[in-house]
């Protein structure tokens, strides 16, 4: 049963993890995104609905251009151009074909699908300030949104925001920011980014937390029954404490014994204050210094002082938690509690079932003075991947294009939940979702009251964090870290925010002034490049080398600049002593704005008198080469030949050829290709490979 409950949740949560990724539109796009090339694609009659079906009195057809870095995760007609299949899973596929379908019919509306051709910061300006945006609705990864909104180039939607009253849509536009709405968010989402989750298994063991006929009290149990406050769970994580303190942890754990409650204290510190109805930043401003948010911070500070929660071990500043220590933790079964990131969860649970274990999740339990009901009691969605309106969209085509997202939207997740409203939704959707993430949901003891306790997370999702958005969230990261351990003489948070608020409320005028003016601020610094190597023979005057000649500066909207008025710092390199320098020179330039850039480069410094042929090492049981397979974009270097050095050593595989004139990979044999590498000082090597194309059934 155990195997067959593992193989259940595994499979499950693959295709939901698929899911999560396909619908987000941008969520897996990372902040130094690359780019792949401007593409537009408009959606055709074949796929969407023929044109033919529309009422005529709707007039002409209005399209509407809809912009993303990634245009292979909203495009239900885009074809990986490898494999020629859908990018998109079928059931998103299908959902939002239907919602193409459903603006054509009841809007006249098609989407021509914009691929950003550059970074999405600096195509959006570039556009606006050519007073031709881009697109009618642009798609902003998370992370991007505060560098937008402070280039004041997105339209504030105050206007339209009757529009979306009506709870069917309500959960779309997110409160205001600075006065005004900005953003709009297509995400329906079921768990916070870190939400609390705990090994049932190991809860079992613990004889202190079973009632009188032996049976565990689970967390669910106790939320179910109006119990789950702070208080509760700090006497239930104190006896999993106790029960654990002399179990060793597995050797990949951070800390030698089980922890009760390993994680990471910003993200615990922050559902706290929400559960307190606090928050850093939301609808009404800057509530760092709040007294929900004294309150919620207090509490972690009381946590930690009873040594019941541990933070995930620190680095080396003192008070800047490991990275996702504590989720790692957690699936290695070295804690019991954790806050844990919700990309983490499906292989969390996906180790703790191949060990038998089983995985749940818990809302973060409120004040002991407060409700259940209480609607200040809430569970925390940081905000990300948003949506907004640019500037030089006119009126008109705002108003359609938020119209049209109302209608493909409430259209997507009415098909993907097979339901008659968004409202719906979630309900519809929760076994699946809450399966998917490996949480056991089908556990005979207590599956239904963790699919309550998840289906509650699910309806509690929505919209409130917009401290990351903004970039106060970094601030208080630092506060509430050096309050905790009295790095640079910090006191209690409550004395620590006091003294540092105006970090947030200078931060806030200064974004105020911002965007109460007409100006479009640049605040994209320039990009600056190696265009070629820089490698020089022993004994050269630096100062007789024009390194502006090796370097391309190129800011997104005063253009190409002058290379010669860089800073170039080469002092990192000693010209006379052969080797490899990776930070060599350092160039800086700022653009006519002021955004300054920075760079670092390899210097190669090689033996001019060196006359001996470089070393060539192929790849030990190199691949064979697929029959048809393009001979000009195989990758020599790598997939054939490990490494490539000279006398000195120094790295020269970025010197290799291969002569393929005898190379035919649309005939399956084996055949001589001639690899050459030159190193610095002109010398070669050749090396002899056979490969083999293999005919395509092998």
């Amino acid at each position: 049963m155990m195997k067959e409950k593992r193989m259940r949740i595994t499979m499950i949560t693959v295709v939901l993890s698929m899911l999560i990724a396909a619908i987000s539109g941008c969520s897996k796009k990372k902040p130094d995104e690359t780019p792949v090339g401007a593409e537009t694609v408009t959606t055709a009659p074949d796929e969407a609905g023929d044109t033919n079906d529309t009422d005529a009195s709707l007039g002409e057809v209005k399209v509407l251009r809809w912009g993303t870095h990634w245009v292979a995760g909203l495009d239900p007609n885009y074809k990986d151009p490898t494999t020629g299949e859908y990018t998109l899973d079928e059931a998103t596929r299908q959902a939002s074909l239907a919602a193409l379908q459903a603006a054509k019919d009841q809007l006249n509306v098609e989407v021509e699908f914009i691929q950003y051709a550059t970074d999405t910061r600096s195509e959006l300006i570039t556009s606006v300030l050519a007073n031709n945006p881009v697109c009618d609705i642009a798609i902003l990864w998370g992370g991007s949104e505060n560098t937008v909104l402070s280039q004041n180039i997105l339209q504030p939607l105050d206007d339209y925001e009757d529009m979306f009253s009506d709870s069917e849509y309500s959960w779309m536009l997110y409160d205001k920011m600075y006065g005004h709405n900005y953003f709009l968010t297509s995400k329906q989402a079921f768990i916070p980014r870190w939400p609390l989750i705990y090994n049932a298994t190991m809860i079992e063991k613990v004889d202190s937390l079973k009632d009188a006929d032996g049976n565990t009290i689970y967390p669910t149990t106790l939320f179910k029954e109006g119990n789950w406050t702070w208080s509760t769970f700090k006497d239930y994580i104190s006896k999993i404490k106790t029960y654990y303190a002399n179990t060793a942890a597995p050797d990949a754990c951070e800390f030698k014994t089980v922890q009760a409650y390993e994680t990471d204290h910003r993200f615990a510190g922050l559902s706290a204050m929400f559960a307190a109805g606090g928050s850093i930043y939301g609808a009404d401003g800057v509530k760092a210094d709040s007294a929900a948010a004294l309150k919620g911070t207090s509490f972690i500070k009381e946590l930690m002082d009873a040594g019941v929660m541990t933070d995930c071990g620190l680095y080396d500043d003192g008070y800047t938690p490991k990275w996702c220590q504590g989720a790692s933790d957690f699936q290695n079964g070295g804690t019991v509690f954790t806050d844990c990131p919700d990309w983490w969860i499906g292989g969390t649970s996906s180790a703790a079932a191949e060990r038998g274990e089983s995985v749940g999740i818990i809302p973060w339990p409120r004040p002991d003075d407060m409700s259940a009901d209480d609607p200040n009691y809430r569970q925390v969605l940081t905000v990300g991947d948003s949506i907004g309106i640019l500037k030089g969209v006119d009126a008109e085509t705002t108003k359609l294009a938020l119209e049209f997202l109302k209608v493909y939207y409430s259209t997507y997740y009415k098909t993907l939940g097979g339901v008659d409203s968004i409202s719906a939704y979630k309900d519809s959707a929760a076994t699946d979702q809450a399966a998917g993430f490996g949480f056991d949901i089908f556990n005979e003891k207590y599956g239904d009251d963790l699919l309550s306790a998840f289906q509650y997370v699910a309806n509690q999702t929505i919209p409130n964090d917009y401290s990351d958005l903004l970039g106060y969230r970094g601030i208080w990261d630092d506060i509430f870290g050096k309050s905790l351990y009295g790095i640079d003489g910090y006191a209690s948070y409550e004395v620590s925010i006091a003294a540092n608020k105006n970090l947030f409320t200078d931060l806030a005028s200064k974004m105020e002034t911002i965007l109460s003016s007409d100006e479009i601020r640049d605040n994209i610094a320039p990009n600056i490049s190696v265009t070629d190597p820089l490698v020089f023979p022993a004994g050269t005057d630096p100062s007789t080398i024009a390194f502006s000649d090796y370097i391309s500066i190129v800011d997104a909207v005063d253009g190409t600049l002058d290379a010669t008025a860089a800073a170039y710092d080469y002092s990192a390199t000693d010209f006379t002593k052969v080797g490899s320098y990776s930070d060599g020179l350092k160039v800086k330039e700022a653009d006519k704005s002021g955004n300054e850039a920075s760079m670092n480069a390899a210097i190669v410094i090689y033996n001019p008198d060196n006359k001996t042929a470089p070393t060539v090492t192929p790849v030990d049981g190199y691949r064979t080469i697929k029959m048809d397979e393009d001979a000009s974009a195989i990758a020599w270097k790598g997939d054939f030949i490990a490494s490539a050095v000279d006398a000195d050593g120094l790295d020269v595989s970025a010197n290799i050829t291969a002569d393929i004139s005898s190379l035919d990979t649309s005939t399956p044999d084996e055949y001589d290709v001639v690899i050459t590498v030159t190193d610095f000082a002109g010398n070669s090597s050749n090396v002899t490979l056979k490969v083999t194309v293999a005919a395509a059934d092998e």
